[in-house]
C-alpha cells in the first residue's frame, strides 16, 4: 500500500503532466490562444459574476495582475465589465455568452484529447482509474463546501 506522501507526489506528477499536455494545444494559435491563468478566470466566472477584488483573491493573485489578465479577456469579448450604480468604485466582472462558447469548446478538446490518451487503456484499468477519481472527486468537493466564499 503506496504512503500518502507518495500517493500526493503521483497524483500531482499527473496533474502537472495533463497541465502540460493540454497547457500545450491551448496556447497554440491566435485567437483562442490563452494561458492556464486565463482559464481559471474563465471557469471560476462561469459559476457566476464577481468583483474585480473578488476574482483576484480567488485566482491568489495581485488586484492589478487581475485588472490586467481581465481587460485582455475584455478585448477578446470573453468577459465584460460593469460598475454598479450603487457602488461606483466596485467592478463585476462577467463571463460573456462568447466566453462560455470559448470554455465550452476547450472543455469538449480536452475532453477528447483525454479520451483519446485513455482508449490505449484496458478496460479494467479504465475502471481502476475511474473509481479513484470518483473517490478523489468525492473527497475535494466535500472539502471545497467550507471554503466557499
Amino acid at each position: 500500500m503506496p504512503k500518502s506522501d507518495a500517493t500526493a507526489r503521483d497524483l500531482l506528477k499527473v496533474t502537472m503532466l495533463l497541465m502540460r499536455r493540454l497547457g500545450a494545444r491551448m496556447r497554440q494559435g491566435d485567437k483562442e490562444r490563452i494561458e492556464p491563468a486565463q482559464i481559471g478566470i474563465l471557469m471560476r466566472l462561469s459559476e457566476s459574476p464577481l468583483t474585480l477584488t473578488e476574482l483576484a483573491a480567488h485566482q491568489v493573485v495581485r488586484l492589478p495582475t487581475m485588472s490586467k489578465s481581465v481587460g485582455l479577456l475584455v478585448q477578446r469579448g470573453w468577459l465584460s465589465r460593469t460598475i454598479p450604480a450603487n457602488n461606483r468604485r466596485q467592478t463585476i466582472v462577467a463571463l460573456t455568452a462568447e466566453g462560455r462558447r470559448v470554455l465550452e469548446r476547450m472543455g469538449r478538446h480536452a475532453e477528447r484529447q483525454l479520451s483519446e490518451l485513455l482508449s490505449s487503456l484496458t478496460a479494467a484499468e479504465r475502471q481502476r482509474i475511474q473509481g479513484g477519481l470518483e473517490i478523489l472527486i468525492r473527497e475535494l468537493a466535500a472539502g471545497e463546501e467550507g471554503t466557499e466564499s
